[in-house]
């Protein structure tokens, strides 16, 4: 009798320290998935909406997680630590929990990293700087990775934040052509699309073609628009130009670049920019001259 009630005791003592154990396992686990689920990255916020009472949602171009969305909970609240991080156009360091099949991530802190001073005091420079962020928020697949898209808009802000406001239409050119390159629909400029002869005027661009085309070819595209050999030429200049060089571009120019490039984006991405448009309304016409831009 003794020893089965003490088999019964030792199957027990047993029993418990097998659940002990694996209550112990268990949540040595959960903090183990806990710790893969904390992410950390740096994020240019592309948009921000507000969320209730106190919370913000983010939509943010991240260097290691492509384009996200987040939820900076408290973010609107006077006294919080997480606001200033999160503005449009400002460059910040998050760590948020990344758990899969979630399409937005909850903020666990965040910090700035770069303000861009002068594109938020400067409504010209932010007119510029908005571009950028219409652009990869417009165009950017959700979660799509490109590290070099990442480090280029970096450049391009820094670049719209401190150089000379007559520059910065030759900034934005610039980008719109690499970030159209890098996301995969560039506009070919070297020679004609179709045929492959130089380029000599008269000149005409074709989105279905995929570039600039000859006149021998123009018959062929019904889509395809003219444009002036003069602004052809200063795009050509802008594409091939490096480091600190940049073309004045001027009004006229400016204009019908940015039309091209809206007719570029709508026939390949079914989309075009709104901040292109604003781009038009306002730097062709008089906040140009006030600048100081040359005509």
């Amino acid at each position: 009798m003794m020893q089965w009630m003490s088999a019964i005791s030792l199957t027990m003592t047993y029993q418990k320290s097998l659940l002990q154990v694996t209550d112990i396992l268990s949540k040595i686990f959960a903090i183990e998935k806990m710790k893969e689920e904390i992410k950390k990255t740096e994020v240019l916020v592309l948009k921000v909406t507000d969320y209730r009472e106190t919370s913000r949602i983010i939509n943010g171009f991240s260097e290691d997680f492509g384009k996200i969305t987040l939820l900076a909970k408290g973010a609107r609240k006077p006294k919080s630590r997480i606001s200033a991080p999160f503005q449009t156009l400002v460059n910040s360091e998050v760590v948020f929990y990344k758990k899969e099949n979630r399409d937005m991530y909850i903020v666990k802190e965040a910090g700035v990293v770069e303000y861009f001073q002068y594109i938020h005091s400067n409504l010209v420079r932010f007119n510029y700087a908005s571009v950028v962020a219409d652009f990869i928020f417009s165009f950017l697949a959700p979660e799509q990775v490109s590290k070099t898209l990442f480090q280029y808009s970096l450049h391009i802000l820094k670049e719209i934040n401190v150089r000379p406001v007559e520059v910065l239409p030759g900034i934005i050119t610039k980008f719109l052509l690499k970030g159209s390159a890098i996301l995969g629909f560039k506009m070919e400029l070297s020679k004609c699309s179709s045929c492959g002869n130089r380029i000599e005027p008269p000149v005409y661009i074709s989105s279905e073609s995929g570039g600039v085309i000859c006149n021998k070819c123009y018959q062929k595209y019904r889509e395809a628009i003219s444009i002036d050999y003069g602004t052809y030429k200063v795009i050509t200049q802008i594409e091939k130009v490096a480091g600190k060089q940049m073309i004045i571009i001027r009004k006229k120019e400016l204009k019908e670049i940015l039309l091209i490039f809206s007719n570029w984006f709508f026939y390949h991405n079914h989309r075009t920019l709104k901040t292109l448009g604003n781009l038009i309304e306002s730097e062709c016409s008089n906040t140009m001259e006030k600048a100081g831009l040359k005509q």
